[in-house]
């Protein structure tokens, strides 16, 4: 089982769960695994608490453990709530306890199934993505890194599909500043590089544009994942931005990059009438 559980750290350092099945995912502070239950295992890279002083030595350590820490008080103030991943508790020694996504998250879906999704499925969707920011805020909490990997898909008992958010660890709260930005295509270039509001706000834009075209905001088939950030951080800072007119819900989404809307629940109001008329453009 042994490499199973391989993060392949350069450091060394990794933890290792022997509850966890199946590795589902791999990012920069943490692996999320399967414990064959209908439940997932958040665990962090760095077994920290196994090597006194690594925090010091090591950044990414540092890193990887603030950000554990973040997102177990962020759990704890956001609670249960339809549009925020099902939160199971903790782990020993450290690590977060979820309900598993059956469907995946929404990039996985749209990269697969996108010729499937209904309008009515992408305004659904559209609809509960600013839900769930719009719960966030309420609780003085800005998310920082929304983008489509980052929500995730759920069955429901009449076959429908629900979207819930996850992934906390770098969010801000309070007078807490995170540690992340949203990646290219999803973050606002023109502005200072410090979470507020307006960020989960712009980046909706670009998830509702993601929704209703397939790609990410001026994606180019083929195009390297780094060339790809280059271009469009230089396109959103000239503020050029994809020609929305002949989208469903094409005025919300220049709404969202243009900064008409000063708070998520003006964006959701605005979302619930767009996509409701039975039009959306």
């Amino acid at each position: 089982m042994d490499n199973v559980h391989d993060s392949q750290n350069t450091i060394g350092m990794d933890y290792r769960p022997r509850e966890v099945v199946a590795i589902l995912h791999h990012s920069t502070n943490a692996i999320v695994g399967r414990l064959g239950d209908d439940t997932v295992l958040k665990y962090p890279r760095y077994a920290w608490w196994d090597f006194p002083g690594a925090e010091q030595k090591y950044h990414l350590v540092q890193t990887a453990k603030a950000s554990f820490l973040t997102e177990g008080e962020i759990l704890t103030i956001l609670g249960d709530h339809p549009r925020i991943v099902k939160f199971l508790g903790r782990s020993e020694p450290e690590g977060f306890k979820f309900a598993e996504a059956d469907k995946g998250n929404l990039q996985q879906y749209i990269d697969s199934s996108f010729h499937t999704m209904t309008p009515e499925i992408q305004a659904a969707w559209c609809l509960q993505a600013v839900e769930a920011i719009v719960y966030l805020h309420t609780k003085d909490v800005i998310h920082s890194d929304l983008r489509p990997e980052n929500l995730l898909l759920y069955s429901r008992a009449n076959g429908g599909i629900e979207m819930r958010l996850c992934d906390f660890g770098g969010s801000t709260y309070g007078e807490e500043i995170g540690l992340n930005l949203p990646d290219p295509g999803f973050f606002d270039t023109r502005k200072v590089p410090i979470p507020t509001p307006a960020t989960d706000i712009f980046s909706l834009g670009s998830v509702f544009y993601t929704i209703m075209t397939g790609h990410w905001p001026h994606w180019a088939d083929g195009e390297e994942l780094s060339a790809y950030g280059r271009r469009v951080d230089e396109l959103f800072s000239r503020g050029e931005f994809p020609t929305v007119s002949n989208l469903y819900g094409g005025s919300v989404i220049q709404g969202c990059w243009n900064g008409k809307y000063v708070t998520a629940n003006e964006l959701l109001l605005d979302c619930r009438q767009v996509f409701n008329d039975g039009r959306g453009i």
